[in-house]
């Protein structure tokens, strides 16, 4: 996958650099929760952090969205990854006298950071490789993205296992510094400024979401799962580890398993077209259920990771198809705001999900919790197929395969 792109030396310098980053970004909220729960602090206190990134998330994509085509995404990356790292490197230095009520504000900030780099990063990979080299170049980004997860997780866990978290927030911040390092004299040239206002080419995305009752369908089914089972699970997770899975390395390794089981769920998803490609997708994504069912048995270790790694494959099985649907079924002219409200959808309900997870396990208890998680994404799931046009991810109306040459011809312009 690398040689191909190793002719285009500024593209594998800033992948390499953001990849630094997004270790970051997944080492960053494992250190704060443990160092949490080291001070003292349960669920409400891990919701918060959890929360706070999700927030941050949320209310900054669309502006980094925004701002990728109005300054020049290089300064936009050197911007955010500076930030992060001097705030962070300022944290751990006065993290002993910090009240933990700052914590979720700090994971915000960097959160934040992380939003608007997200955005430029993908928008600029065009001007650093030729259109020909594109998939080659996204598909690296989306490995070395699953393998920070796998790092980051990790190494948070164990850093704050062996050292302490004001040692992971140290390398966080440096792990941020370098990757600023890495655009650093890049022209990649100014974006043109967009013609409309953000609210008129929101409306637009909207327009075509209504004109296409199974799009709306499939995010909202993703949506409340995010609220449900994923709020639930990762909430929960670091507490049930240390009761009763082995302490914080097993935190980490359970996520590490869930992003190690994301990986086949890639290459299958890539491999395997079937012709009801929303039933396979949203039966497949079903088995996320058993993330947060794991979790409500008391079970060995072992068997919750590989739990979580089916659930990481579930989830990757069903996104690949989703995102390939999108691109077939959305007209080219309104598909990079559908794809950016699809992923502002997806946040959206998650930190309501992560402030309920607190008074909901106050008074059913955290098993009865868990449990009705793994029910909700099962019920969802199979509900959602209800909806004309989700069986096979396309306008009921239409043949995919002639929206899949459309998609295309329209990419290739």
């Amino acid at each position: 996958m690398v040689s191909g792109l190793r002719t285009h030396p500024l593209f594998l310098r800033v992948w390499l650099g953001q990849a630094c980053g997004s270790v970051g970004d997944q080492l960053l909220p494992v250190a704060v929760s443990l160092f949490v729960i080291g001070r003292g602090g349960g669920v409400a206190e891990v919701s918060l952090v959890l929360g706070a990134r999700a927030i941050a998330l949320v209310l900054c994509l669309l502006a980094g969205g925004v701002l990728a085509d109005r300054v020049r995404r290089s300064r936009v990356l050197l911007g955010a990854d500076w930030f992060r790292g001097a705030l962070l490197l300022v944290t751990a230095a006065v993290l002993p006298a910090l009240p933990l009520l700052v914590m979720p504000a700090v994971v915000a900030l960097v959160a934040a950071g992380e939003a608007l780099s997200r955005p430029a990063f993908r928008s600029m990979v065009p001007t650093l490789l030729p259109s020909d080299m594109l998939e080659r170049g996204n598909a690296l980004v989306s490995a070395a993205q699953r393998s920070a997860t796998v790092l980051g997780v990790l190494a948070g866990a164990a850093v704050v296992t062996f050292v302490g978290a004001r040692a992971a927030l140290f390398i966080a911040g440096a792990v941020f510094a370098v990757s600023g390092l890495t655009v650093l004299r890049i022209n990649d040239g100014a974006p043109a400024a967009l013609g409309r206002s953000v609210l008129a080419d929101a409306a637009a995305g909207l327009r075509a979401m209504r004109e296409r009752p199974w799009v709306l369908a499939v995010m909202s089914t993703a949506s409340v799962q995010l609220m449900t089972g994923v709020a639930a699970s990762l909430t929960l997770l670091p507490l049930i580890a240390r009761d009763r899975l082995g302490g914080d390395l097993a935190y980490g390794a359970v996520l590490a398993a869930s992003a190690v089981g994301a990986l086949p769920g890639l290459v299958l998803a890539g491999r395997w077209r079937p012709r009801a490609k929303g039933v396979a997708a949203m039966c497949v994504l079903a088995g996320y259920a058993l993330e947060p069912l794991s979790l409500a048995v008391a079970l060995p270790l072992p068997v919750v990771m590989v739990c979580f790694g089916i659930g990481g494959f579930a989830v990757e099985f069903f996104f690949i198809h989703w995102l390939s649907a999108l691109q077939r079924g959305i007209p080219g002219e309104v598909l990079g705001k559908v794809l950016a409200l699809d992923q502002l959808g997806a946040f959206a309900l998650l930190p309501v999900g992560y402030l309920l997870v607190g008074p909901v396990v106050a008074v059913v208890g955290a098993g009865p919790t868990l449990i009705g998680a793994a029910v909700v994404v099962v019920v969802t799931s199979g509900l959602c197929l209800v909806v004309p046009g989700v069986a096979r991810f396309a306008d009921p109306a239409r043949d995919p395969d002639e929206r899949a040459v459309g998609g295309a011809r329209a990419d290739t312009r």
